[in-house]
């Protein structure tokens, strides 16, 4: 299938795989597996089907040459390339989160964007020359090692120019559907598990409440699980705006039993009810999502505007105010990103890249090898780009959590617990 190759093959090394090329790209932003990705299928495709492999240079940038004007956009993987990658965090070939081959930005002889008469950054469609680099190099074809954009592009490469593609599920943000892991997650979530964990601590040495703001974007598995593996009071997530008051109540009410201390972990995409994600930067791309950052800080500042509120109101009543929390702020940010991949990750990415090429080799185009019932599968880039976040209402661990006392934003019972 497709306009790079000669047709489905089945057969093995030494049969009609031999000598023809694949193609591997990763994209989006980085998580830790990348690499057992990328080596999992160049051994896959090297030793079982004797096929070259070209790694691309920052994902699909590469397809329009390398960093540097002149040279190539793509390397050649082979066994010695890959050897050692495996537990290395972030990817040998590089990524982008900013380069669309359907919406290139169109740049003036300096460099900077060219913008159209209401101030709005051009872009343009040069997909067709992508696709002519791939004919170029004869692949028989693509995995595309990325999240819901870079899966996203690789589904237009398929359904608009017969691209064989094959997509494997990479996002510490768990959103992807029709797969049950995506790796990186779980290995974000072990970072902000630990990061909680080292919270405890000073929290409990200090008296404070302190807010732990993860990534995610607008799905809240990492905050959801990482909350519960480490013993959240408050977890916030972005599938449901959040209630400060209630918020405010947990932690006031805690800190009033003398049990002065309290963990809350809340979502970069996490809003308050009536408000708005919080943004740190806004990109010039017009296919680029804005940047979160700032949801920790904004809950700092109601949390401590309640407790201003009720101070007040107890002076003008003549009494004296009750001592309140004090509130601090810890962005975890690319450090869920980085640093070695567990175990599971690593198995979980090394099996997926394999079994993409398994597909490829079968044909099995326009599709993602995802991870269903302890192995790969193959499953549609249509199902697997389907939403995929937290059901506040339905998800079991939500439900835990809510059992246990902890508060979700919504209007709560404080409990006395640990």
């Amino acid at each position: 299938m497709g306009l790079l190759t000669d047709g489905p093959s089945r057969c093995h090394k030494g049969g009609g795989l031999q000598g023809k090329r694949l193609g591997i790209l990763t994209g989006g932003g980085d998580s830790p597996g990348l690499n057992a990705a990328i080596r999992g299928a160049t051994l896959t495709a090297i030793r079982k089907y004797g096929m070259e492999v070209v790694g691309f240079v920052d994902g699909f940038n590469g397809l329009f040459g390398g960093p540097r004007e002149g040279e190539p956009g793509w390397v050649t993987l082979t066994e010695d390339y890959v050897q050692g990658i495996l537990t290395q965090g972030g990817t040998v070939l590089g990524t982008a989160n900013r380069g669309n081959p359907f919406q290139m930005i169109v740049r003036d002889e300096r460099g900077f964007p060219v913008r159209d008469e209401a101030g709005q950054v051009v872009t343009r469609d040069r997909s067709a020359e992508a696709v002519r680099t791939m004919r170029e190099l004869n692949l028989a074809g693509l995995l595309c090692i990325g999240g819901d954009g870079t899966l996203g592009m690789a589904r237009a490469f398929f359904e608009q120019h017969k691209v064989p593609v094959v997509g494997v599920p990479k996002t510490i943000d768990f959103d992807l559907a029709a797969t049950e892991a995506t790796f990186g997650f779980k290995t974000a979530v072990q970072v902000a598990c630990d990061a909680l964990d080292r919270l405890r601590t000073t929290a409990d040495s200090h008296d404070r409440v302190l807010v732990l703001e993860v990534m995610g974007r607008y799905a809240g598995w990492i905050a959801l699980h990482a909350g519960v593996a480490g013993g959240a009071h408050a977890i916030l997530l972005p599938e449901r705006p959040y209630d400060a008051e209630a918020v405010w109540r947990r932690v006031n009410d805690r800190f009033r039993k003398h049990r002065k201390f309290s963990l809350v972990v809340i979502s970069e995409g996490a809003k308050p009810i009536g408000g708005e994600h919080a943004v740190a930067e806004t990109r010039e791309h017009p296919a680029g999502l804005p940047v979160l950052g700032g949801a920790g800080e904004r809950l700092r500042r109601e949390l401590e505007a309640f407790s201003k509120r009720e101070a007040e109101a107890t002076r003008a009543r003549g009494e004296w105010p009750d001592e309140a929390p004090e509130v601090r702020v810890v962005v975890l940010g690319h450090v869920q990103r980085g640093g070695t991949p567990l175990a599971e990750d690593r198995i979980i990415a090394s099996a997926c890249g394999s079994f993409a090429v398994d597909m490829a080799a079968r044909g099995e185009f326009g599709a993602m090898s995802a991870w269903r019932h302890g192995g790969p599968a193959a499953v549609p880039l249509a199902a697997a780009l389907e939403s995929h976040f937290v059901d506040v209402d339905r998800d079991p661990l939500v439900a835990a959590a809510r059992a246990m006392g902890v508060c979700m934003g919504d209007p709560c019972d404080p409990e006395d617990e640990d």
